[in-house]
Parts: structure tokens; C-alpha cells; sequence
């Protein structure tokens, strides 16, 4: 028993101080060699800690006294630990994300450095080391401008005035600053190579040359020639292909080919590093034709660019201006990136060059991916780019003309609509209000909820001007504030102590009275001024609508029961002076009040009743039969009983119905609903500018269904003629109910529609093989082959999930046996296996034999198992074989005993 107790005391102090595994220090080891960088990151075994011992007759109140002890022990550690233990936490934390995510971004070293500022003496060049390794890891995964944020981290290990740098330190941050395009100079790095009495190394000193050559500094690049020849360090090609960049930066051509010459007369033959300085120093310099002869050159020496370095290039050609007048450039690129790689990735790119200020160029390049349209849900097709251009500031012109170009080439139809939610998360209004005339143009609706976070921000910064002026922007662009965008977000943000004021402001940014009347006095409801809300009514002379302001005043009544009803009695007063007395008679307002107020989340209880309905009395506040049968309905038994014994006090048989319960109806929902109520439905959603294709879908498919092709084409045809392209998901779900329902027919044309309409669409698997099933049940054998083939050939190879489509196959395979045409069965069963679709199994293999049964041929299908066990270790058919085989035997017997009695 003391041991559990024990055991369990351990656990608990594990859990509530998270004791775990100490982590040991980072090891790196970085080398240099060919222009690249490697690296072994993080790897290291970690011990156990060993757990405490404890004593046996340690119970809950030794435990306490424990505790006490380590938090009074902790309160009292050493300042200068507790700040060395915070620098170790931050570099922790980083270690922590990279591990967990395999990436880290700028924000997170920019967290860092902010955080080790306030401790920079207790830095270690250790932990200088570990911080610089982190940096690299980010320059490396980043696509955003980090060269301040290297700058930054390479400060804080400088100014410190403990610091002793090795050369580590510095080869790490000079790879780090390359990848950054961070901009120092030669002499910096050796003044402080001097300073820490560092000799600089073979590695540092190509590092640096590499750097000085993508800077253009020839100057710099020449001084470390130079130290490298004082010091019989060796030319090496990489050094040359630097010198070749430095000149191609300043666009001197004739320097690029005397340095090409100089290596070449010193016998180094060029390898692929000194093509891609060429190829890069020609096109930097705008020499595209010299560029192309580079290329033809390496082709001709079998040399080959990567896809990286060809990348790499093409940013290059963006960045220094050289992406051509058409961007002819950047396709020819584009060109020999797809012949050095099946698999085509610029989406690194195209992020580097959004952030870098070439939105145009980045956009030219999105159609070139190859699935950038294939995705159903068309909202999020090229997101990403999207956001990032609003997390670039891009100007808002510009923004609004790359969307306006992505929906032309249908790669985002709601480009503008992705580009708008970002900016409002952003918080840039400019920017915002930008887009939201760019939509209002583009004939897209507005909805209300697209303008509320401008109120809120403006709201939040308490500037009631600024709001007021959102208002009226909105109204310039014929948008109506609706009452809820009024009550929630526009009239929340002034100062309503003055009500007449707050009216006169709205006034001034283009409200009329009767539109701001009813939803200024609801927030003064809900902040409980009532006697500014007693003023108001008495001084506004429009009515205001009760419909709006019953579910207001019932939420409200318990706060002040007596003000409500004596404002709700002023309410009805006030709109009977704007009604005819025949009109008024049918609103019974007051059931309307009681139906709101037992829905609300206070309700009512039993002992309410009698109260409440005496002051409705008092106010002269009747309610019609309907509400009272309406709130017996309603209530639960003890509320009933109290409305019985009291609803004779305010009960008017003369009254109509309460007014918002006559609208109430029950409507079905769309999956629900018949052709004739989703074809009313659509017509309904057409009329309020809303979207419309989820009904459309459900129509097709209704349709579809019922082999009503005709209705289908015609429905196809309308929404083509309102401007609603069907996607291909939604066509590939009606070529499916053409399919279930065995209209070959209407199935082939809807098939060769979305081959031609969406090209690129990658029509599921299983669809395919069930529509080349209907195909071979009509006998259509050829087509269906054919069609198969040339799925496997088209597709893009994906993972299919081989289980979940078996059936699939197998009915293919059925529908081929049955035809008794062993070779087609054959055919379609080696292009299943071949093409990735199917495994073999006995599910499948024995469809093989099958055909061999139906066409009577029973020692064709005993050869037929025999090869199929002998390839896959399977015997499928096995008993239907048997049966056949002891039925054939009977016969023989029989037809042995028959000439035996002739004889």
C-alpha cells in the first residue's frame, strides 16, 4: 500500500512540474564545399533525469511542506542565473518549434532577438553559435526579406562585451547573410576577423568572395583576390564563378568574358557552378541573347542546370527588371525548368517575388502550375499568393488588378473576395475600402457583414468621425446600412447621451430619421437609458418599428419591468398616430411582447404573471386570443395555470394576431424539397442576388435522376446564360446519376463536356471505371478500353486507395465476363493491374475464370486456375470448378451406361 502511495505522490509531482527529459546542447557541424551548405542539425541522445527518491511515510501534508520549500527556494535564485536561465528558454523555444514544425520564419527570430536584447551580457558564444544556426535554418525556409533580421542577430553577438567569435561564427553568418542578401562589406568582416585574432580560413574567405560577387563589389571581391594570393591559397572555380557574378551585377560584359578567359586559361574546366554564374551574370545584365548561348553551350558539354539553381535564375532575372516586355524571359526559364524536372515547383518563387515588389511577374507564373485550377472548391485556388500579396502591402490599385487578372484566367473567381477577408484581418482600411468598390464594380453582391469590421476597428479606436465617415462611404457605393448592421456595429461606437445628437451625426452622413431611429433607440434599450429612450420617442416624429424593438424590450424587461411596459404602451401610442385605426386594430403588439418575453433567455415564471399582466392593464395593453393560445402553448403547467387564472385582465377578443407570428413558416429545407419547390427556390434566391449553385446542384441531380436529360441540358443552358459556370465537381456528380441509372448516352456526352470545358479536372477513379462498366453492358467493349487507357495515360499519377474502389473494378470485370470474350476480360484486367488501380486478389482474379465458365469451356478454365495459382499463389472459383467438374462426370457416367445397355 505505502508503495502505490508513493508511486502515485512521484506521478503527481511529474505532472505538476513537468519534469522531462533534459535536452542537451545543439550540435552543428556545418562544412563547406561546392557553393552549397550541409548540415547535421539537432542530434542528440538525451538521458533520462533521475527521478527522487521518497521517503515511505511521505504523505499530503510532508508533500506541501515540500513544495513550500522549492517555490521559496526559486523566489531566491541568483539574478544573474534567473536571466541566463531566460536566454535559455528562448533558444529553447526555438529548438522546441523547429523540431515540431521543421521550419522556422522570421517572426519567430524577430521574437528572439527582442527577447535577448534585455540580456546580452549573459549571451555565451555558445550561445551565439546556436542562435546563428537558427537564423540559417530560417533564411533557408523563409520566402520573406529577412536581411534586418540577420543584421539584428549578428549585432547582439558582436556587442557584446564578452564576446569571443570563432571562425564558426563567422562562416555561419556569412552563408546566413548570402541567402538574406543581407549588405556588408569585406572590410567589416576582416576588421573583426582581426579583432578576435582570427585567421581567416579557405572557406571564410570563398564565402566572402561568393558574397562580395552577388553584390556587385567588385572592389571588395578584388581585395580578397588579392589576400588569397598573399596567402598561396588556391583559385578554385568557385572563385572565378563569383568574379563572373560581380561583373555581371554591374552589367560589364566584357569583365564577365576576360574572367571566363582567365579560368579558362589556367586549365579549370567549367563545371555546372560556372555555367550558372554565366547564365546568371548574362541575364543580371540584360544579355539574354549571350544567355541562350550559354545554354546551348552546356547543353552541347552534356552539362545540366538543377531545378533549384534554374529557380534561382529566374529570380534573379525578375529582381534585376530583365523578365521582358511579354515576360518571353521568364518562360523561356520556365522552358528548361519542365525539361530538367518532371515535377514543376515555383511556389517558392512566386512567393520570394510578391514579397520582393514583382506582383505582375508572380502572377504570370501561377498558370504554369499544373493544379493550380484543379481544386473544386475554387474559394481557395492560389490563396496562398492572394494573402501574401496583402501581407506584402501591395499598393491597393495594383492588388485590385492582379485579382481582377486571376478571375479573367479563372484561376480565383472570388479573388477579390479572398484579397478582402485578409485586408480586414490586416486591419488596412485604405486597402479595404479598395476592394470593396472593386467588388461592387465586378457585379458581385456586398453582403452587410464585409463592412463590420471597418466599423468595429473604428469603434475600438474610438473615433466616432472616422466611423461616421464609414457610414457614408457606404451609402456612396449605394449600400444600405441594414438595422443590424446599425444596433451592432455603427450606433455601439457614439456617444448616445444625447440622442438628438447622435441622430443629427447619422444624419449628416446620408441616414434618413426613420431608418437610424429605430436602431439608436434599441442600443439605448440595451444600455439601459431610459430616460433618454422616453425623450427620444416623445421627440421623433416618424414611427418606429415595433417588429424590431419587441425581442429588444422583452430581453430587457426584467432589468426595469415598469419602464418597459410604460415604453412599449408609448410605442404602440406613437405608431397608432401614423396608422388608420382599421389598419392598427389587426397588430396585437402586447401578445407579440408576451411571445418574445417567454422565449427570452430570462422567460417567465408563475409568479410573474399577475404582476406583469397588471401593468400591461394599466398601460391599456390588451392581447388577442391567438397570442394567449399561442403563450398556453408555450409555457409549461405551472405558467399555464397562472395564465389561466389571470388572462382575463388583458384579454381583447377584438385584436388580431400578433404581427410576427402571421409570417412565420415553416419552410423545407432544400434537400427536402421537390423539382417544383427547388426550381421556385432558385428563382426566389435569384431575385435577392444570392448564391444560387448549391440549389442549382440539387436540381441536376433531381433531374439526372429521373433520365430527364432534356431538363438537364436546358438547366445547363440557363445558368450558362446568367453568368454560373457549373464546376466540374458538380458536372461529375450529374455524369453519376446518368450512371447509376444506365443512360449511356446522356453519360458519354456529359463525359466529353468536361474533358473539353475542364481540361484539367482529375475525374475520381472509380467514376471512370463505373462508367466504362455501363459502356461494356451495352456492348461498347472497345470505347470502354480505350477510355481506360486513356485515363491512366492523361491523369497525373496519384495515390489510390486500391480497397476502396475493389467493387468498382470487379463489377468492370463482371460486366466483361458476362460478354464471354476472354481476351477483352484479359485486356481490361492486365490495364487495371498495370495502371495502379487493383491488386490482385480472389475477389478479382477469379472474374478470369469466370469467363472461362460462361463460355462452357470448363478445361479452359481448369488451365486457367491452374496458371493463376501457379502466378499468385490463389485459387479462386474453386467450388464452382468442383461443381462443374462432378456435374460433368454424372454426364459421362450416364452416357457410358446408355451405350453400355444399347450394346
Amino acid at each position: 500500500m505505502a508503495s502505490r502511495l508513493r508511486v502515485s505522490l512521484l506521478q503527481c509531482v511529474v505532472r505538476h512540474y513537468g519534469i522531462r527529459r533534459a535536452p542537451l546542447q545543439l550540435a552543428v557541424v556545418n562544412g563547406y564545399q561546392n557553393n552549397t551548405t550541409s548540415r547535421v542539425f539537432y542530434r542528440a541522445t538525451v538521458p533520462e533525469t533521475p527521478l527522487p527518491s521518497i521517503d515511505k511515510r511521505i504523505g499530503g501534508r510532508l508533500l506541501k511542506q515540500d513544495l513550500d520549500r522549492n517555490n521559496e527556494a526559486s523566489s531566491q535564485i541568483n539574478p544573474d542565473k534567473k536571466e541566463k536561465k531566460e536566454v535559455e528558454e528562448t533558444l529553447k523555444i526555438l529548438k522546441m518549434k523547429l523540431e515540431r514544425l521543421g521550419r522556422l520564419n522570421v517572426s519567430d527570430i524577430e521574437r528572439c532577438v527582442r527577447s535577448l536584447k534585455n540580456h546580452l551580457e549573459e549571451l555565451t558564444d555558445d550561445d551565439c553559435l546556436k542562435l546563428l544556426q537558427f537564423t540559417l535554418r530560417m533564411a533557408e525556409d523563409d520566402y520573406r526579406p529577412c536581411a534586418n533580421v540577420v543584421s539584428c542577430v549578428w549585432m547582439l553577438c558582436t556587442n557584446r562585451s564578452s564576446a569571443s567569435l570563432t571562425v564558426e561564427h563567422f562562416e555561419l553568418y556569412l552563408r546566413t547573410s548570402r541567402l538574406a542578401e543581407s549588405t556588408c562589406t569585406s572590410e567589416d568582416i576582416l576588421s573583426l576577423l582581426e579583432k578576435y585574432h582570427l585567421e581567416p580560413s579557405f572557406e571564410t574567405l570563398e564565402l566572402l568572395i561568393l558574397m562580395m560577387g552577388d553584390l556587385g563589389d567588385l572592389a571588395g571581391a578584388t581585395s580578397i583576390l588579392t589576400l588569397m594570393k598573399q596567402k598561396n591559397l588556391p583559385i578554385t572555380e568557385t572563385i572565378f564563378s563569383a568574379l563572373i557574378m560581380a561583373h555581371g551585377v554591374n552589367k560589364d560584359c566584357k569583365g564577365i568574358e576576360s574572367v571566363y578567359d582567365a579560368m579558362r586559361s589556367v586549365q579549370i574546366t567549367p563545371t555546372s557552378i560556372t555555367y550558372e554564374a554565366l547564365v546568371n551574370a548574362y541575364g543580371i545584365a540584360g544579355q539574354i541573347l549571350q544567355m541562350k548561348q550559354v545554354v546551348a553551350q552546356m547543353k552541347q558539354a552534356r552539362v545540366a542546370l538543377t531545378h533549384s539553381q534554374l529557380a534561382s535564375l529566374l529570380l534573379n532575372l525578375v529582381k534585376s527588371s530583365q523578365a521582358g516586355v511579354e515576360f518571353e524571359n521568364m518562360d523561356y526559364i520556365v522552358e528548361l525548368m519542365t525539361e530538367c524536372s518532371n515535377k514543376l515547383d515555383l511556389s517558392r518563387v512566386v512567393l520570394q517575388m510578391i514579397h520582393c515588389g514583382h506582383v505582375r511577374e508572380a502572377v504570370h507564373l501561377l498558370p504554369t502550375f499544373p493544379l493550380i485550377r484543379s481544386n473544386n472548391h475554387l474559394y481557395s485556388n492560389a490563396l496562398v499568393y492572394i494573402r501574401e500579396m496583402v501581407y506584402a502591402h501591395v499598393e491597393p490599385c495594383l492588388l485590385v488588378e492582379m485579382c481582377k487578372e486571376l478571375q479573367h484566367k479563372e484561376i480565383n473567381l472570388f479573388a477579390l473576395q479572398v484579397a478582402l477577408e485578409y485586408t480586414l484581418r490586416e486591419k488596412r482600411e485604405k486597402l479595404a475600402w479598395a476592394l470593396l468598390k472593386a467588388v461592387k464594380e465586378s457585379g458581385s453582391p456586398i453582403r452587410q457583414h464585409y463592412f463590420w469590421p471597418l466599423f468595429h476597428m473604428n469603434a475600438v479606436a474610438s473615433e466616432p468621425s472616422k466611423l461616421i465617415e464609414c457610414v457614408h462611404e457606404m451609402l456612396e457605393m449605394g449600400e444600405s446600412p441594414s438595422l443590424e448592421t446599425l444596433k451592432d456595429h455603427v450606433i455601439p461606437g457614439l456617444t448616445v447621451n444625447h440622442p438628438n445628437l447622435t441622430m443629427k451625426m447619422l444624419n449628416r452622413a446620408g441616414l434618413t430619421v426613420t431608418v437610424a431611429a429605430t436602431p439608436l433607440l434599441i442600443v439605448l434599450i440595451k444600455n439601459n437609458m431610459y430616460k433618454q429612450a422616453f425623450e427620444f420617442v416623445k421627440e421623433t416624429k416618424v414611427p418606429f418599428s415595433l417588429r424590431d424593438l419587441t425581442a429588444t424590450l422583452a430581453r430587457s424587461w426584467s432589468t426595469s419591468p415598469r419602464a418597459i411596459i410604460t415604453l412599449l404602451a408609448l410605442l404602440i401610442n406613437k405608431n397608432k398616430e401614423n396608422s388608420t385605426k382599421n389598419e392598427f386594430a389587426e397588430e396585437d403588439w402586447g401578445g407579440q411582447f408576451l411571445l418574445d418575453l417567454a422565449t427570452s433567455r430570462t422567460g417567465l415564471n408563475d409568479e410573474q404573471i399577475c404582476p406583469l399582466f397588471e401593468e400591461l392593464r394599466k398601460n391599456n395593453i390588451g392581447i388577442s386570443e391567438n397570442s394567449a393560445d399561442l403563450l398556453m402553448t408555450r409555457s409549461n403547467r405551472s405558467i399555464q395555470q397562472a395564465i389561466r387564472n389571470n388572462i382575463s385582465i388583458i384579454l381583447n377578443p377584438k385584436m388580431g394576431q400578433p404581427p410576427k407570428e402571421q409570417e412565420y413558416n415553416i419552410l423545407p429545407h432544400p434537400k427536402s424539397m421537390s423539382t417544383e419547390e427547388l426550381d421556385g427556390h432558385m428563382v426566389e434566391l435569384q431575385a435577392k442576388s444570392l448564391n444560387v449553385r448549391g440549389t442549382l446542384r440539387k436540381l441536376l441531380l433531381q433531374q439526372a435522376t429521373k433520365n430527364e436529360t432534356e431538363n438537364v441540358l436546358s438547366l445547363m443552358e440557363k445558368a450558362k446564360e446568367d453568368g454560373i459556370k457549373l464546376s466540374a465537381g458538380m458536372m461529375a456528380s450529374i455524369l453519376m446519376a446518368y450512371v447509376t441509372n444506365k443512360n449511356v448516352e446522356a453519360a458519354m456526352n456529359l463525359y466529353s463536356t468536361i474533358q473539353v470545358e475542364h481540361p484539367s479536372f482529375s475525374l475520381d477513379s472509380y467514376k471512370v471505371i463505373d462508367l466504362c462498366t455501363l459502356l461494356v453492358e451495352n456492348g461498347r467493349s472497345q470505347e470502354a478500353v480505350a477510355m481506360l487507357r486513356r485515363y491512366l495515360e492523361t491523369e497525373n499519377k496519384k495515390t489510390v486507395f486500391t480497397r476502396q474502389i475493389r467493387r468498382n473494378c470487379r463489377n468492370l470485370l463482371m460486366a466483361a465476363a458476362s460478354t464471354c470474350n476472354y481476351e477483352l476480360t484479359k485486356e481490361i484486367f492486365d490495364t487495371l493491374v498495370s495502371g495502379g488501380l487493383m491488386e490482385p486478389d480472389n475477389l478479382v482474379l477469379g472474374t478470369l475464370v469466370k469467363c472461362r465458365l460462361n463460355s462452357g469451356d470448363l478445361p479452359a478454365a481448369v488451365k486457367e486456375a491452374e496458371i493463376i495459382y501457379k502466378s499468385y499463389k490463389s485459387l479462386p472459383m474453386r467450388i464452382e470448378i468442383l461443381i462443374h467438374l462432378i456435374h460433368q462426370s454424372k454426364c459421362l457416367n450416364e452416357t457410358v451406361n446408355t451405350s453400355t445397355v444399347s450394346r
